[in-house]
């Protein structure tokens, strides 16, 4: 895959960015496999233009650091409220470590994005999720909340992943909510319009008073 990619990227005009962590989370398969650090290797030596980029959970990124990057390798860091962290994305990075990684690469020269997903409406949502984007304006250097961008992505609700989930988390919150979403196709759900537009406007509010000058490529 790797090859197809430099192909590609060799062989085009245009200034590409070449999403690698659709499939894994690859700061965390880093740990065993180590292939983040060639991937990054490779595409650095056999290229001189173009981007990589992937998202994480996971804040063990130390053994990238002073890799060759050129400025050309984009990592996203996910984050959400601490209590979901804790209650549903189990086994994940914690926020307070996840902050902390994003600045240690910031300060390498990595570009760096933050993306809040998924965002999901609990009950408190709107006071968790001020007090996460608050947290991120106390917590990020300079570097980072001069230069990141952001991306927010509305939860999706899939039957075969909450099957999956319940089995091996079974104390963990149900997250369908039958008032607050609709249908998306067979076995998944999304928030109603209403909904989500009404969060959006929420959040997009909060976005302003805190990084009133960071882009937001989408909200989705």
């Amino acid at each position: 895959m790797l090859d197809k990619i430099i192909k590609i990227n060799n062989e085009s005009e245009k200034e590409l960015t070449f999403e690698i962590g659709s499939n894994s989370d690859l700061i965390l398969e880093n740990t065993i496999t180590g292939n983040l650090e060639w991937t990054i290797k490779q595409f650095i030596e056999r290229t001189e233009k173009g981007n990589l980029t992937f998202p994480t959970k996971f804040n063990m990124v130390d053994s990238i650091l002073n890799l060759r990057h050129e400025g050309r390798i984009i990592v996203r860091m996910s984050v959400n409220p601490e209590q979901i962290i804790r209650e549903i994305e189990i086994g994940t990075s914690p926020l307070k470590n996840r902050v902390e990684a994003i600045n240690k690469l910031k300060e390498a020269g990595y570009k760096v994005g933050i993306l809040i997903a998924p965002i999901i409406l609990v009950e408190n949502w709107k006071e968790e999720y001020e007090k996460l984007i608050q947290y991120l304006a106390e917590n990020l250097s300079e570097k980072v909340k001069k230069e990141a961008f952001f991306e927010l992505i509305f939860m999706t609700y899939s039957y075969v992943h909450n099957a999956i989930n319940t089995e091996a988390f079974p104390n963990r919150p149900n997250l369908y909510d039958k008032e607050q979403m609709t249908g998306r196709g067979k076995g998944k759900y999304m928030y109603k319009h209403e909904v989500r537009e009404e969060a959006e406007k929420e959040i997009r509010a909060v976005m302003k008073q805190y990084f009133p000058n960071n882009e937001i490529k989408y909200i989705v």
